[in-house]
């Protein structure tokens, strides 16, 4: 009888090639990496970040993050932004497990022409790729609580290559515009697709004092961030992040043919997470006495995170 791989050790694997796709598309975060090994720290991936138009992709990865043991639970609304999110939790009192932040596009926000052209974008994606040997893995983990080796191998791929990608064909220009008009974070969510629009550092992992010891390294070596760190010094939740990188992005011309957009899309975070407070701001504590660190999200905070990845134009033509 196959030996199944625990939710812990299939979301180590997932982390483990996600994190390594990740590393592929996004310079800044092979550089950071090096910071933080050239300081003597340790990389401990906090979360990672997707943002999608497609409620039908937001449910299938919420069902595959459950057989990794990540669940649903707070939501975030973020109205000036059009998106709405929530996050998937191992749920605990552990802050350290790997954690996703998923944003879906608020279709009912927009402009009805602008979400029929959203609609009609993650349509052409859908009808390119088959999920059906991924759903009846994820059934099978759902029976049994895991997945031998290799079916954990076939998910895993199918995951990070499948579902969290844009299958299709290229986004219209036409498209881009008219959401990028409306909202830059959910131009740069439709220009990306489902993947990791970011992964996040753990400050006190990486070994620097503070998050503020740790920005200042990284603007000294060259990196590009928001211009605040978001959340007052000793608050639960302290983050800020790189600014995406500008990529050529494949669109199709209103001529049919085949052009090249700018976008922003993926960047780096770094977080610092303090001790989490109970419903009347008083500290809270684990069993053993040491404090309670907070593993939630705050919108605020995430609000100007959201800031690093905003197409405002596709630019012209390149």
């Amino acid at each position: 009888m196959s030996v199944l791989l625990s939710p812990r050790e299939l979301r180590e694997r997932f982390v483990e090639a996600a994190t390594a796709k990740f590393a592929r598309n996004v310079p800044d975060f092979v550089r950071l990496r090096a910071l933080v090994a050239a300081q003597g720290g340790r990389f401990l991936n906090d979360h990672g970040a997707i943002r999608t138009a497609d409620p039908a992709v937001a449910a299938l990865f919420v069902r595959a993050a459950r057989v990794l043991g990540l669940h649903r639970e707070r939501d975030y609304v973020f109205p000036a932004k059009k998106l709405v999110s929530f996050d998937l939790q191992v749920i605990g009192d552990d802050a350290h497990q790997f954690k996703v932040f998923l944003s879906q596009v608020d279709l009912a926000a927009f402009p009805p022409v602008v979400a029929a052209l959203i609609r009609e974008d993650c349509a052409s994606q859908a009808a390119a790729v088959d999920h059906a040997p991924f759903i009846a893995l994820i059934a099978q983990a759902e029976a049994s609580g895991g997945l031998d080796t290799r079916d954990a191998a076939a998910f895993i791929t199918h995951f990070c290559e499948a579902l969290m990608a844009r299958p299709g064909p290229p986004l219209r220009r036409a498209t881009l515009d008219a959401v990028a008009a409306v909202s830059g974070e959910a131009a740069s969510a439709l220009a990306l697709g489902p993947d990791f629009n970011h992964v996040t550092i753990d400050v006190p992992a990486a070994g620097f004092g503070g998050i503020d010891a740790m920005a200042a390294a990284m603007l000294a070596a060259g990196f590009t961030l928001l211009p605040a760190i978001q959340g007052a010094p000793g608050t639960k939740l302290r983050q800020t992040a790189t600014m995406a990188a500008t990529m050529a992005t494949p669109v199709v011309e209103t001529d049919g043919s085949l052009g090249m957009a700018q976008s922003e899309k993926q960047f780096v975070e770094i977080i610092e997470r303090g001790q989490a407070l109970d419903m009347d701001a008083a500290p809270r504590w684990a069993d053993d006495g040491k404090p309670l660190i907070f593993r939630n999200f705050l919108a605020a905070n995430a609000e100007k995170i959201f800031d690093a990845a905003s197409t405002r134009s596709s630019a012209a033509g390149i």
